[in-house]
């Protein structure tokens, strides 16, 4: 899915959450903010990437906790944005398929590489910081995981600094497939990571009756509350 398509997904749902409010024409407002507001975040983005990606390598370096990855399952690590000199050790550790939820100018491995190396790469391109991807998007991404999973290799999720956007994915994952609830796969996921960051006070998940809504609410939580 292009860039350009995500952002009309989001247009579009901006518009109509404003319908149900009865906004009228004050929904064309609340779209042009929001397109405002990912200009100048996505701005901030850039200018903050490589300093904040130079912190977490020195960090890393210094911090024997302060790892680039973690393992969260048996099939499946949550991490940092891998450099081209991690592609081999990735592929010894069974890694068989990387999702990078990177914008292109924080992506630092191309597609090609991982390929050389026999593992698969799912692009799904999500702004930094008050973004996380498409209800679209996070449907094939865990999806993916299971796939790899089901074969007996393993998937790698990665954004910038391993905090947020792969965190939606991997939060989605566990509730789809390994039947947690919300709650219990963020806890789950800061016991492996403690790193990761979400909105503590908007992540208030309800029980559901049936798996099918539980996946359907964490979908709706994630899109709105997840930053890095």
């Amino acid at each position: 899915m292009k860039i350009e398509e995500v952002e009309d997904e989001e247009r579009e749902r901006e518009r109509e959450r404003e319908r149900e409010r009865g906004g009228g024409d004050q929904g064309e407002m609340v779209v042009a903010s929001y397109d405002t507001k990912r200009v100048l975040v996505g701005a901030g983005a850039r200018i903050l990437f490589y300093p904040t990606l130079l912190y977490n390598v020195f960090r890393n370096k210094i911090q024997a906790e302060f790892r680039w990855w973690d393992e969260i399952d048996q099939f499946l690590l949550l991490g940092a944005v891998p450099f081209p000199k991690d592609v081999p050790r990735l592929k010894q550790l069974g890694v068989g398929g990387v999702i990078t939820l990177n914008e292109s100018y924080e992506t630092l491995v191309p597609s090609s590489l991982y390929h050389a190396h026999g593992i698969d790469h799912l692009v799904i391109p999500t702004r930094d910081y008050l973004f996380a991807p498409s209800f679209i998007d996070i449907d094939r991404a865990v999806d993916f995981i299971y796939r790899n999973s089901s074969r007996g290799q393993t998937t790698y999720v990665h954004c910038k600094a391993g905090r947020g956007r792969s965190t939606t994915i991997v939060l989605c994952y566990l509730v789809k497939y390994k039947h947690m609830s919300p709650a219990a796969a963020l806890e789950y996921v800061r016991s492996r990571r403690p790193r990761v960051l979400l909105a503590p006070a908007q992540w208030k998940f309800k029980n559901t009756a049936r798996a099918k809504e539980r996946w359907q609410y964490v979908l709706h939580q994630a899109r709105g509350t997840l930053s890095i």
